[in-house]
């Protein structure tokens, strides 16, 4: 058996108390209710030990390498996790899982010098990923960040805000279940006599429907609010680019100083990159954070459709109001984008965007499916004549 050490252990911070009227007060599970266990989850945990009692219900708390941390009511392992599959109710249905960060899991203990292992995942309620962007063109593998999560802090400084990364973050939290909030950062770093007013405006622009908060992870302005999605009970993860302060989030959210943190550069105003890996950690309040590295490259993986329509819903308000069902949004006649951008309705800008993932996800819909390539083939050559005739259209306005 390979317990954590003292050394090990990542959460420094005091668990809340279990609620006495607690449904999982009186449970022999409810030693999990501090990692964030769910009524789900119990039930889940619960039909499976009945059956095997040998098995140690837990949740992921860090991965490295080929060694993972599992938090448990009791003790913390080391386990490997080589065999590791879903838990589906059909249990001749067997679905291999890469156990991951947020990750409720069963362990069973190695005996000699055999390691402990492992065996079953929980099905994911959600499942945060994104694809690896390689030398800047071709997109790799898929690269999952955390799971079973509530909601998602999406982190940028006021100092370095970036509307277009705002728009692939925000689309990529719809995508794995949970629901996006944006945190607009070290606003105590803005000159004297700028506020974060427009700062938000803009976010609230590239992110309708999502609540957008300003904050401060030094003087710790703004952070009460953030507290709400932070509750016994859920579990939130913080991304974000290298440098926006999600480390100094992290520890006035904490309430001490549990992540290292770095230097501002003068330059630039951006912090360093100091957190190396994705892991759980307890709040005061009883809610659970999984904090990340930062994430340099934002690649929609397949099947984003849907995240990618609830990202741009003002753009998808428009879409299928022109006046021919082939539009191609390029000064066709009765062009309701056309319409909508002319009038100020609409974000020329935004809607380059949203095209531009659009044709991404189609380009990987292609890698999966090769007898897409023809058709989208034709799609490309649509695109590229409806470039040309707004590029004819707007050289003839001029002139």
């Amino acid at each position: 058996m390979n317990t954590f050490s003292q050394e090990d252990n990542l959460d420094i911070s005091k668990s809340s108390p279990t609620p006495a009227d607690s449904p999982l007060a009186n449970n022999d599970l409810s030693g999990l209710i501090q990692f964030g266990l769910t009524e789900a989850a119990n039930d889940q945990f619960t039909a499976i030990i009945l059956k095997d009692s040998d098995l140690v219900p837990g949740r992921v708390a860090r991965v490295d390498g080929i060694s993972t941390f599992v938090q448990t009511a009791s003790v913390d392992y080391r386990a490997v996790s080589t065999f590791a599959r879903i838990a589906h109710k059909d249990e001749a249905e067997i679905e291999p899982a890469q156990p991951t960060v947020g990750d409720w899991v069963l362990v069973r203990l190695g005996e000699d010098q055999n390691p402990d292992e492992i065996e079953l995942v929980l099905p994911r309620i959600s499942l945060l990923s994104r694809k690896r962007v390689m030398r800047g063109k071709e997109q790799g593998d898929e690269q999952i960040l955390a799971s079973n999560i509530n909601t998602v802090f999406v982190v940028q400084a006021a100092t370095y805000f970036n509307p277009s990364r705002l728009e692939r973050e925000i689309a990529l939290v719809w995508g794995s279940g949970a629901t996006p909030v944006v945190v607009i950062t070290k606003i105590d770093l803005l000159e004297e006599g700028q506020d974060s007013t427009g700062t938000v405006a803009q976010a609230k622009e590239s992110a309708p429907g999502v609540e957008v908060f300003a904050a401060s992870g030094i003087t710790g302005d703004g952070t009460e609010s953030l507290r709400k999605y932070t509750e016994a009970g859920t579990t939130v993860v913080l991304i974000g680019a290298s440098g926006v302060g999600k480390s100094t989030l992290v520890n006035q959210l904490m309430g001490q100083q549990a992540m290292e943190t770095a230097e501002i550069r003068e330059s630039d105003t951006r912090g360093r990159h100091t957190t190396v890996t994705r892991q759980l950690l307890r709040l005061p309040n009883g809610g659970v954070l999984i904090d990340t590295p930062g994430i340099r490259t934002i690649g929609l993986v397949s099947g984003s459709e849907n995240a990618l329509a609830k990202t741009f819903s003002d753009v998808e308000e428009y879409m299928w109001k022109c006046r021919f069902s082939d539009c191609g949004h390029g000064g066709e006649p009765g062009c309701a984008i056309a319409e909508a951008i002319k009038g100020g309705k609409l974000s020329q800008t935004r809607f380059d965007s949203y095209m531009r993932m659009g044709r991404e996800l189609q380009l990987e819909e292609t890698k999966r499916d090769a007898a897409a390539k023809t058709d989208n083939q034709r799609r490309m050559k649509v695109v590229a004549k409806t470039n040309r005739q707004r590029a004819k259209a707007e050289k003839r306005e001029k002139y």
